[in-house]
């Protein structure tokens, strides 16, 4: 009974050095799973100012994919499509209430957002 007391207690002192590093080893490979699925396309949004002083944005595709895109203020969106390496044209709020944190943007690849076809200029 003593030796397998010693024995057990020798392989609990091996399962102290395996298990932390089986545990982090699998928290490192689960972690990497959301990131690569989740990655969004390169695009850049410009700001700018009208004449009138109304704040404005515009998008850049900086990939050579087709993006699907959307610009949003208060509530009100407008969805577009992007060509490779293209910019959007300048969309301005209605009046100078409005800043350039008051604009939403959004970008994805066309493929995985076949509804966006529709909004397509042909």
């Amino acid at each position: 009974m003593v030796t397998y007391l010693l024995a057990f207690n020798g392989n609990i002192k091996k399962m102290r050095n395996f298990l932390p590093r089986l545990i982090i080893s699998m928290c490192l490979g689960v972690g990497f799973i959301p990131l690569s699925s989740q990655a969004l396309p390169k695009f850049s949004v410009e700001h700018g100012k009208r004449p009138d002083g109304t704040p404005r944005v515009k998008i850049t595709n900086e990939t050579t994919a087709t993006l699907a895109c959307y610009v949003a203020i208060d509530g009100h969106k407008k969805k577009f499509v992007l060509g490779a390496y293209n910019s959007s044209i300048w969309y301005a709020a209605a009046n100078n209430r409005y800043n350039h944190t008051s604009f939403r943007t959004w970008c994805g690849l066309l493929e995985l957002y076949p509804k966006y076809e529709k909004y397509r200029k042909r």
